[in-house]
């Protein structure tokens, strides 16, 4: 492993010394250690929402592909807005 100094105001440092607590976590450490991977995934899953949002704006359903499926027995989705993904 390798060692990363963080610098961080005392307000934040409450915070992080409060989550130890809360979580139940061995140290400081290890608290950093699961928000970044917390984050760092939640940051991937975002990646892939854009990459499907983009692929589906490339080259939407055509309305006979959205019937088809309707006629299937698929609910289908409601209709959402996709503005802040493009």
């Amino acid at each position: 492993m390798t060692q990363v100094a963080v610098r961080m105001n005392d307000a934040l440092l409450g915070d992080l010394d409060w989550l130890v607590v809360r979580c139940d976590f061995e140290n400081r450490a290890e608290a950093i250690r699961a928000a970044l991977t917390e984050l760092v995934k939640r940051e991937r899953d975002r990646e892939i929402d854009e990459r499907i949002v983009a692929g589906y704006t490339a080259m939407p359903q055509t309305d006979d592909e959205v019937e088809w499926a309707g006629s299937r027995g698929f609910p289908g989705l409601p209709d959402e807005d996709w503005a802040e993904w493009l």
